[in-house]
């Protein structure tokens, strides 16, 4: 009889255990997919390992979350090696040996685009042969290397869904892989941009008439952000009444009504979409799928009916994005 009730304990505590240990096992997070563009051209699809990106910025040091970035565009990122011989070389120039100086502005030049910020530095110096080789330089090294090169910001830009954020990278490196190439770790003295690419997603939500179909400032934010590049799938259906003192007579499907609504654009009771809160607006009806330019968020409108009243009723809508083909819905 002793033995059953152990037995029964025993099962108790196996069961919790197994219980604990599913319940803290981490739920697996999806890859965060980039494209990213090298200095000399090149395009590359990778998987980037980073969780976060530290950010130094004026206002202190920022850790941003990858999920979060939507598209980094990367100044001037000197390595740590070349950087130390810049500033040997700069030294160099105002040297009392011809050969010395003579071998810096080589140098220099031999280092290209990554030496321009300090040499536009010395070239303003008070010493007039340190500035005159600066001077020179500058323009060798311009007649060599590609104009945007020369043009590159020393901070880098990091657009976000809600804010840009503008500072430099703490790191030298991102770590990233990809089929071909496995783990690599991507210097970023080498980059120039970087797009997420964010795995699409699906939302439902119903777009009501008199709060988003009364007047043209009045926009329903979709709560779905849209890449560049990326496919968009947004399809309506329900009806709206753009005449409800006179119940049912001027219904709209969300393809609109046969009469121009506020406006004049579209058809009055139409859905309509656009990107961003400055974005051009676009039809959507019962049925938008195509790829979008810009990136930003997705609003939606139902273009209010022509006699100046609020209209009723609602749309239910379907939103979905992703870079693979998207199903019917």
């Amino acid at each position: 009889m002793g033995r059953i009730p152990l037995a029964l304990a025993l099962s108790l505590v196996v069961a919790v255990s197994t219980r604990s240990l599913a319940q803290e096992k981490p739920v697996p997070t999806r890859p965060n997919l980039v494209e990213v563009r090298f200095g000399d051209g090149s395009v590359v699809r990778m998987t980037l390992l980073e969780a976060n990106l530290e950010v130094q910025t004026k206002y202190g040091k920022l850790t941003i979350p990858v999920s979060d970035v939507r598209r980094v565009e990367f100044g001037l990122h000197v390595p740590h090696d070349v950087n130390q011989q810049i500033s040997q070389s700069i030294k160099r120039l105002a040297s009392d040996v011809y050969k010395e100086r003579d071998g810096a502005s080589k140098d220099l030049i031999q280092v290209g685009h990554f030496a321009f910020p300090s040499l536009q530095k010395a070239s303003k110096s008070g010493d007039t042969e340190v500035a005159y080789r600066a001077v020179s330089v500058i323009k060798q090294i311009s007649e060599r290397v590609a104009p945007e090169l020369l043009r590159l910001r020393e901070e880098d830009v990091i657009h976000t869904a809600e804010f840009t954020i503008i500072g430099t990278i703490t790191s030298q490196t991102l770590k990233a892989s990809s089929p071909h190439f496995g783990k690599v770790p991507l210097k970023l003295s080498e980059l120039r941009t970087m797009h997420m690419k964010h795995h699409g997603g699906k939302q439902d939500l119903v777009v009501d008439a008199a709060k988003y179909g009364s007047a043209l400032d009045q926009w329903c934010d979709a709560g779905v952000v849209v890449d560049a590049g990326q496919r968009l799938v947004v399809t309506g259906e329900g009806q709206v009444d753009l005449w409800p003192q006179g119940p049912g007579q001027y219904m709209a499907a969300p393809k609109g009504y046969n009469t121009a609504g506020k406006g004049g654009q579209f058809m009055a009771g139409a859905l309509i979409g656009r990107i961003g809160e400055n974005g051009k607006a676009f039809f959507i009806g019962e049925r938008f799928d195509g790829s979008i330019a810009e990136e930003g968020r997705l609003y939606l409108q139902i273009i209010p009916s022509p006699w100046n009243n609020a209209s009723t009723g609602q749309f239910r809508v379907r939103v979905q994005t992703d870079y693979a083909a998207l199903g019917g819905r």
